[in-house]
């Protein structure tokens, strides 16, 4: 699965798996949303589960292979619901009745497609200290089966790791396990492949609704955005650095993904803070980047907390003061627990 024809197999299997998963969650909901929205949803849904699986099997010291059978036994149980389901309502016919796609769609795609394949030609990368880091952790899962457990840069046993860590190098491991394919390849193809997929369905997502679902204005913040980026890739510590030349650290991820959908998350709430949807949206979001993000422990949380307090302050809506918090809970202990046990 290491070839070109490997990654895009595995690349497009996770895509399903993330509509599917948010297909069902708007349903659930009763929301009517558009296939954007149902995939980015998708994804951080995926990624939520494996991190509310992925922290204690770590904390406790468990084999990693007791990870992969958890996490494997979820989500098959969660993707088999969410087949059984779409099955028996007959929404698999909606595949049945696809058309060509619009004008506007298909240049979305080009400039989606277009900035992969910078990605993945890209030879200005930066090898370094942090991504020897996320790479060596997810090989030492794999070979040794263990978590943390083997230092990532020497390999050297360490036993109980001291140093803070996220969950990202273990969400490299698993992925890489279960659809067999070296972790170099995982981390620098497929999920680079897809933050760069993410990243601009985020900015596409956050530019229409903020223009009333103008879908032509959408293209252009996409194709500004990607302009910028790429150009803008050799200042440090910007968001373009960090997705062209750190792909293979959480902290792109965090720049590229997690701050865009908290963003996201937050303008759905303030056009509609009264919706549970919109609460647990952003419940969700947080958890993510909390967990798969050590810097997103301090960011997010800043965030969150500043826009959520504007949100309800400026539409004087201090009665969901308590969704806030509830929403901010789970975030908030899987951060306690990163940085103190």
């Amino acid at each position: 699965m290491n070839s070109v024809f490997g990654v895009v197999i595995v690349f497009t299997v996770m895509c399903i798996g993330f509509f599917l998963l948010g297909h069902c969650f708007c349903v659930l909901f009763q929301k009517k949303e558009d296939a954007v929205t149902k995939f980015l949803l998708g994804a951080v849904l995926f990624l939520a589960v494996f991190s509310a699986i992925e922290l204690p099997v770590e904390k406790l010291n468990l084999p990693f292979h007791v990870l992969v059978i958890v996490e494997c036994i979820v989500f098959v149980l969660l993707f088999g619901a969410c087949v059984v389901y779409c099955v028996r309502n007959g929404e698999l016919e909606a595949v049945k009745r696809w058309t060509m796609p619009d004008y506007m769609t298909l240049v979305l795609l080009v400039l989606i497609a277009l900035q992969v394949l910078y990605g993945m030609n890209n030879g200005i990368r930066i090898n370094g200290y942090d991504t020897s880091y996320y790479n060596g952790y997810a090989i030492n899962a794999l070979y040794t089966d263990t978590m943390y457990q083997y230092s990532a840069r020497s390999g050297e046993y360490i036993g109980i790791e001291g140093y803070v860590h996220d969950g990202y190098p273990m969400l490299i491991a698993f992925l890489s396990r279960i659809f067999f394919m070296h972790p170099l390849v995982m981390a620098n193809r497929v999920l680079a492949c897809l933050e760069i997929v993410l990243m601009n369905l985020v900015v596409y997502e956050i530019a229409c609704r903020l223009s009333n679902g103008n879908r032509k204005i959408a293209d252009w913040t996409v194709a500004i955005h990607a302009v910028m980026s790429i150009f803008c890739y050799q200042f440090e510590e910007g968001r373009g650095f960090y997705l062209w030349q750190r792909t293979a650290e959480s902290k792109s991820m965090l720049a590229n993904v997690y701050l865009p959908l908290t963003l996201l998350a937050m303008i759905l709430l303030a056009k509609g803070a009264e919706s549970l949807y919109h609460w647990l949206i952003l419940g969700l979001t947080a958890l993510v980047g909390v967990s798969l993000s050590i810097s997103g422990i301090f960011i997010l949380t800043a965030m969150i907390g500043s826009g959520v307090l504007g949100i309800l302050i400026y539409q004087r809506r201090g009665k969901y003061l308590l969704n806030a918090v509830l929403c901010m809970i789970p975030s908030m202990v899987v951060g306690i627990i990163r940085l103190f046990l």
